[in-house]
């Protein structure tokens, strides 16, 4: 077995570790425990993964991410930021050739206006060289609907939210390899579908799922699908490893491009 998984299922299993003070419930440890209770509003982390192959072959890939929240009873703003480099050869070949080189920034704003019941606004941008995306442009507007939460302290939290909106994104479309050049730019306009699921399954151990679906019915047949789903093991209070597989499905994709990419990347994460 991977010893990542093994370590990830050990964890996972672990009990909470009991408290001496479960014994007698004093004045000085209810104190404490409102003082856990009291989340700052802003919070963040940065995380980053690295490989590297030498050998019968060359290879390196470094991806890094980058996420910023700030939430009050009635509002939420989330800044997140990502990107992958890497290149890889053969033993025999002199230069690399590259595999990975993305970058994407978004921000979303939300207004819960009842504990059922928010509404939020979206905006990002992207570019995947090896997909041909120059650059994608999107915006979206919608509404959610709290459908399980449960949070009595920043560890035992449970959290699953629809989201219903209308999307618009615009790709500038360019081949960078194996040759250079120009491809024609890409509308869609369609509703969304998404979905955010948060789960602590201990004190160490939280998954984290994202998905959204976005079928064009104005223009063209064209579906757009992504998936982030995250598992991060607490080592200690700020540090944590964490693992991310990622889903990206475009049914129209640039000319000579596969329309599945999946990805599975392993590193740690520093909680600011």
């Amino acid at each position: 077995m991977n010893p990542l998984l093994l370590l990830l299922s050990v964890l996972a299993q672990t009990p909470t570790p009991s408290s001496d003070a479960a014994v007698e419930d004093t004045p000085a440890r209810q104190c404490t425990e409102d003082e856990e209770e009291d989340i700052p509003p802003w919070t963040g982390s940065f995380g980053v993964g690295f490989s590297f192959l030498s050998g019968n072959s060359r290879s390196y890939t470094l991806t890094a991410n980058a996420l910023a929240e700030y939430e009050s009873p009635k509002w939420a703003l989330t800044l997140e930021a990502d990107g992958a480099y890497g290149k890889a050869a053969s033993a025999d070949e002199e230069e690399r050739e590259l595999i990975a080189e993305a970058l994407g920034a978004w921000v979303r704003g939300e207004y819960r206006a009842t504990p059922l019941l928010s509404a939020y606004a979206y905006l990002g941008a992207e570019t995947d060289h090896l997909s041909s995306l120059e650059l994608r442009a999107e915006a979206e507007l919608g509404i959610g609907f709290t459908l399980l939460e449960r949070e009595k302290r920043k560890s035992d939290e449970l959290f699953l939210r629809a989201y219903l909106g209308a999307h618009y994104a615009h790709d500038r479309r360019f081949q960078y390899v194996p040759t250079r050049k120009d491809l024609p730019g890409v509308d869609l306009w369609s509703p969304s579908l998404a979905v955010m699921f948060r789960y602590d399954i201990n004190e160490r151990v939280e998954l984290r799922e994202y998905a959204m679906l976005l079928p064009d019915v104005f223009g063209d047949t064209r579906v757009l699908l992504t998936s982030t789903t995250k598992l991060s093991v607490n080592l200690t209070g700020r540090f944590a490893l964490t693992t991310f597989f990622d889903v990206r499905h475009d049914s129209s994709p640039a000319e000579g491009k596969a329309s599945t990419d999946t990805a599975l990347t392993v590193g740690g994460e520093l909680t600011l």
